[in-house]
């Protein structure tokens, strides 16, 4: 692995002054809320209970008296749990819908998350291995959702730097047993697969899979930016996407569906509606939800 690219406590300086944290009480968090406290910051401190675990309710009790002790406070929610909420993504849904509500009830919309880069390998490795495309980036430094402004300052910071930091401070935290469970993916990912490619590969793998995140997260930046105006218009105009490269084409054809509200957009759909271009074929694809793209009068357009 590559040594950290900035400390733990520097990498902090850009955020802002008010913000909220969230805190699983797991040793990144709990390094994240320590650092931010040293930074002279006084983050509201926001804890979620997944409530998949009999000792969750403790890590709820634990973070709020942790929270108490550097005088913060903290809001905790739990998620309602019926038969098919023990998912991943359902989870990950309640918990930033969590944040949202709080967010919103203190009107400040600045989270600041303990994501890290050895969590930007695993999920940059995820994305690619179910095939996400253009969405295989890695995680964002600064992203935007439901209203919030979700930071990772620590993406460019490795596990065992942040574990080095909690150490040396001497500070508690909880762990979690089921992050030891390799029937979920990330979990799989991290336990089992990178360690067999650092092994059967490279020793470098998690760090060549970190700058190839990097690289693309920045060019697909670019990218955007450079098809940002055609792609928020209602109709595209046939000639001037025509006259792209095929890159262009295909981004400018994603964000013009995703401005369209059209769901579930994969590969195919993308390059169904570049075939518009052509002259020789329908002028009509079919999309998700019983939405149609057509092409007329040198436009193209959803209905």
């Amino acid at each position: 692995m590559p040594i950290p690219l900035i400390p733990c406590e520097a990498a902090l300086s850009a955020l802002p002054g008010s913000v909220l944290v969230g805190v699983s009480g797991g040793i990144d968090s709990v390094a994240l809320l320590h650092a931010l406290v040293k930074t002279e910051r006084r983050p509201v401190v926001l804890h979620f209970d997944h409530g998949w675990r009999a000792e969750s309710a403790e890590d709820a009790i634990w973070v709020r008296d942790l929270a108490r002790q550097l005088g913060l406070k903290c809001i905790t929610g739990r998620m309602r749990l019926t038969p098919s909420s023990r998912n991943e993504a359902l989870a990950r849904e309640a918990r930033y819908a969590f944040f949202a509500r709080a967010a919103k009830r203190l009107d400040c919309p600045h989270v600041i998350l303990a994501h890290h880069a050895d969590d930007q390998v695993e999920t940059f490795l995820m994305q690619i291995l179910r095939g996400s495309g253009t969405a295989a980036r890695g995680m964002d430094p600064i992203s935007h959702r439901d209203g919030l402004i979700l930071h990772r300052p620590w993406l460019g910071i490795w596990k065992k730097e942040i574990a080095a930091y909690a150490k040396s401070h001497k500070l508690a935290w909880r762990d979690d047993a089921t992050n030891a469970d390799t029937r979920h993916r990330r979990n799989l990912v991290r336990r089992r697969l990178l360690p067999y490619l650092q092994k059967r590969v490279s020793e470098q793998v998690a760090g060549n899979l970190w700058r190839t995140a990097e690289i693309l997260r920045a060019e697909s930046e670019w990218l955007d930016a450079l098809c940002a105006e055609q792609a928020a218009r209602p109709e595209l105009t046939v000639r001037a996407l025509r006259e792209a490269p095929l890159a262009q084409q295909r981004r400018t054809i994603l964000r013009w569906l995703q401005n369209r509200k059209v769901r579930d957009i994969g590969f195919a759909d993308v390059e169904a509606v570049r075939g518009l271009l052509e002259k020789n074929i329908p002028a009509k694809v079919n999309l998700s939800a019983n939405r149609h793209a057509r092409r007329r009068a040198g436009k193209i357009f959803v209905e």
